[in-house]
């Protein structure tokens, strides 16, 4: 299962940043590149999608379970986030509609949850980058300063 996440989060974030990217203009240089490391997807966006998908999610099971949209919800959040509790289970009432629905509901979503961790993980990872190069950067100009006051004291 942890490998079909990480897989199908890698494919999903490739091809959502892909998208991202056609839609706001950021298009790349050459169309033939499949480099689309360098097109940034908002984390704001990532969170919006999660909490969209569990808002459809509640109003899904709110319609073929008859629960409130706050249990709805809560189930949708424990079920994708893998926390699963147990007190809330569809089709008790014994409907292989309400059963298939929230099967394919979950596998979907715990697809999409992984696609916006590995957008967001990118992000992260980026900007730890940036911080680490401006560091550098910074002790570089610390110790030429240095290097330049020893040779101008000399």
């Amino acid at each position: 299962m942890l490998l079909y996440l990480s897989t199908t989060g890698d494919l999903l974030s490739r091809n959502f940043r892909r998208l991202y990217g056609r839609v706001c203009g950021t298009t790349l240089k050459r169309p033939q590149c499949s480099c689309t490391k360098s097109i940034r997807v908002p984390i704001t966006l990532c969170l919006f999608i999660i909490v969209g998908y569990i808002g459809l999610g509640a109003f899904l099971f709110h319609r073929l379970e008859d629960w409130s949209i706050l249990e709805g919800s809560y189930f949708c959040f424990t079920s994708l986030g893998t926390i699963g509790f147990g007190d809330l289970m569809p089709g008790q009432n014994y409907e292989d509609v309400s059963l298939c629905a929230s099967s394919a509901y979950i596998l979907v979503g715990m697809a999409l949850v992984a696609m916006c961790f590995s957008l967001v993980q990118d992000q992260v990872i980026s900007l730890f980058r940036l911080i680490g190069a401006t560091c550098a950067k910074s002790e570089a100009v610390k110790v030429r300063e240095e290097v330049q006051m020893a040779v101008v004291g000399s």
